[in-house]
């Protein structure tokens, strides 16, 4: 049974049959009389006996719905099930409708002959459960296309989320290899700056652990995850320099962690650097919208393989939280990459 189908509501079931009863006992007497003389023949007992049969009417066939779905489910086969719907419950509203409406000219009014009367009711009840059925069928497929709707929602959140993990969690070969070979350099150069250089690194990686079961983190913890990043790409070489133009008043917003330490090592692994063209990167605030890094540009003649990977795989992570897209500009001989700034209200329930 679908107990969320309109039918089955209370106040449905209460009120639709003392309005709709109503509107047939006008209907009758539009079909025997002149609109002048409705006041004149209207009778509350009459009126009565519509709604009471409406109600019975709506019941009997609302029970019949939930009988043939129990039996006969529309998974089963949808053309037949509304077919043996709509003729079932039709052979049944003319035959509680005839039945009824005898007992009440008979046995109440005490008339022998009503045929007319009998054919008319008949006719409009019976126009009644095409009604009936139609509206619930209306509903069932609409409800059936919300949960589809729902579902797929459901599935596109899940894969969001999916990917927003897989991004926090994905450690960074590129930059833990590049690590790796300056740390074997610094053992054989100098052990203590190897040693500093593990400590380190260790704690360029603590924030990633720490941070990987948190959905955002501040601004401002993440630009120090990113400066920590240059003071380790500086071990090589010391061309590279952060530039923390940031106003204080964004520090506090939220981004997803990882982001600006991944946008210093996209500009570091796509350029080239040295003594004479040395990086220098700046971060900044637009607005209040968003937060951006840029650098000179200054390309490899060689590209990266899947230089923009990392890029689309922020974007994907960022969609989960808001519209805005991130914006890779390059332009005047710079290259400047902005990301939407997270605010993230909880509503009071």
């Amino acid at each position: 049974m679908d107990k969320n189908n309109f039918i089955h509501n209370l106040y449905f079931r209460l009120i639709s049959p003392l309005v709709y009863g109503a509107m047939v006992y006008i209907l009758i007497l539009l079909v025997n009389d002149r609109i002048t003389e409705l006041s004149s023949n209207f009778e509350l007992f009459e009126l009565l006996f519509c709604i009471i049969l409406t109600y019975i009417n709506f019941e009997s066939l609302r029970i019949f719905i939930n009988l043939i779905d129990r039996f006969y489910a529309f998974k089963k086969g949808i053309r037949l099930r509304i077919f043996l719907q709509f003729t079932l419950l039709a052979v049944w509203a003319v035959a509680i409708t005839s039945l009824l409406v005898s007992v009440y000219f008979i046995y109440l009014v005490g008339y022998r002959v009503f045929t007319e009367e009998l054919y008319l009711i008949t006719s409009i009840y019976l126009l009644s459960s095409f009604f009936y059925n139609s509206l619930y069928i209306s509903i069932f497929y609409l409800n059936k296309q919300n949960e589809a709707v729902l579902q797929r929602e459901e599935n596109l959140r899940k894969n969001l989320e999916y990917r927003l993990q897989s991004f926090k969690n994905e450690v960074n070969p590129d930059l833990l290899y590049d690590c790796l070979e300056t740390l074997v350099s610094l053992i054989y150069r100098d052990a203590e700056e190897a040693d500093v250089f593990i400590n380190r690194l260790a704690g360029f990686y603590r924030y990633s652990l720490d941070n990987r079961q948190d959905e955002l983190t501040t601004l401002a913890k993440d630009i120090e995850a990113g400066k920590n990043l240059v003071e380790l790409l500086n071990f090589e070489n010391s061309f590279i320099s952060l530039i923390d133009e940031t106003e204080a008043e964004f520090l506090d917003d939220e981004v997803i962690p990882g982001t600006i330490p991944l946008l210093v090592h996209h500009l570091v692994r796509n350029s080239i650097i040295s003594s004479a063209h040395p990086m220098q990167i700046k971060i900044f605030t637009e607005g209040e919208q968003s937060v951006s890094v840029q650098c000179k540009l200054n390309e490899r003649l060689k590209p990266v393989p899947k230089a923009l990977r990392e890029i689309k795989d922020l974007q994907q992570a960022y969609s989960f939280y808001t519209d805005e897209p991130l914006v890779r500009i390059k332009a005047y001989h710079e290259i400047t990459i902005s990301i939407p700034i997270l605010r993230l209200e909880v509503e009071e329930l």
